[in-house]
């Protein structure tokens, strides 16, 4: 089976090349070609390891074969048009063609079911129930990685909607010490695909096939910057920290921001980035229930729960607790 998974990757990497980069569609064939002979020797080699088949049943079996694997590979003929011709649209797939691409899709999906059940019914003649059994499981196998490769190297058809991104976080702690640190980033890539000078509207496709068009504002010097191909990259961080203050520290509200911007001629971009910190007064301590009551500058209070591998005994009433949380925003369009 390894071999045939190997040529399988062979012919989807080289047929989905076309949905990255528009080569010549001569290149793509010629390709095609060598990929799917290697193919067609690997599955004959697989089906006659596994099936091990008697001289009779060979003589009888290997024609019928291969009268059905040419059938089939006529159904995937048609099928890689299609994966060529959804290449040429790509991104911009209008819905007309997108309506008949799937009318396409369904009618050879029926066909080599069609053509399957048809031919395992002409095995059976010349094979026991086990071994036509058999074949119609190791054929399935064989067109189910070709298909999971598919459906994993194929983008969704792209559809109007809202640009999400990925996310992470993590939380630091130390042993005994209150307080913490957490981190939270939020990270968004999309490739720019169509560009409108006149109205200053951009639109972005994302990683999973959501594209979105957004107004640039007359503060982005630098829109004549932008062309359809460059990838947009955001990066939100929201970090958040709590802490005691040490003995003698007088910590104080209050915030800090700033902006950095790119060059005028230079690809948009620029990075912000604000802190604010408050701090708050420890008026009460419940040991029991491991909770501990804080007063803020404004006067509010808000009880919260401690750690239980914080020492309650050691904290005092009057401490201060400082809070400290800054966002930083890095936005850059460059060249993929």
């Amino acid at each position: 089976m390894r071999t045939n998974r190997k040529a399988f990757i062979i012919l989807l990497t080289t047929s989905i090349a076309v949905l990255a980069w528009k080569v010549s569609a001569q290149t793509v064939d010629d390709e095609l070609q060598v990929a799917r002979s290697a193919l067609k020797a690997d599955r004959k080699a697989t089906v006659a390891e596994t099936m091990q088949f008697s001289e009779q049943e060979a003589q009888a079996f290997w024609p019928l074969y291969e009268e059905y694997r040419a059938k089939m590979d006529k159904s995937a003929d048609a099928l890689v048009k299609l994966i060529k011709e959804y290449a040429q649209l790509y991104p911009d797939v209008p819905d007309d063609r997108a309506e008949v691409m799937l009318k396409d899709l369904g009618r050879l999906q029926e066909e080599r079911v069609e053509t399957r059940n048809s031919y395992l019914k002409k095995m059976g003649k010349i094979l026991s129930p086990a071994k036509t059994l058999r074949f119609a499981q190791l054929e399935s196998r064989l067109d189910l990685a070709l298909q999971l490769e598919m459906a994993s190297k194929i983008p969704l058809v792209p559809i109007e909607g809202r640009l999400t991104g990925e996310s992470a976080s993590a939380v630091a702690v130390a042993e005994g010490v209150p307080g913490a640190s957490a981190v939270e980033t939020h990270q968004l890539t999309a490739t720019v695909t169509a560009i409108d000078k006149a109205t200053r509207k951009v639109t972005l496709l994302g990683r999973d096939g959501i594209k979105q068009t957004v107004t640039v504002g007359p503060a982005a010097i630098n829109f004549a910057q932008i062309h359809v191909g460059d990838q947009l990259k955001v990066t939100v961080t929201e970090s958040l920290v709590v802490y005691v203050a040490g003995e003698g520290e007088t910590p104080t509200d209050g915030a800090v921001g700033m902006v950095g911007l790119a060059p005028k001629g230079a690809k948009p971009g620029g990075i912000m980035a604000a802190t604010t910190q408050v701090t708050a007064k420890i008026t009460a301590i419940d040991l029991e229930h491991r909770k501990a009551t804080l007063q803020f500058e404004d006067g509010t209070t808000r009880t919260v729960a401690v750690r239980p591998d914080v020492d309650l005994g050691k904290r005092k009433v009057g401490e201060t607790v400082v809070i400290r949380a800054t966002e930083e925003l890095a936005i850059r369009v460059e060249k993929p």
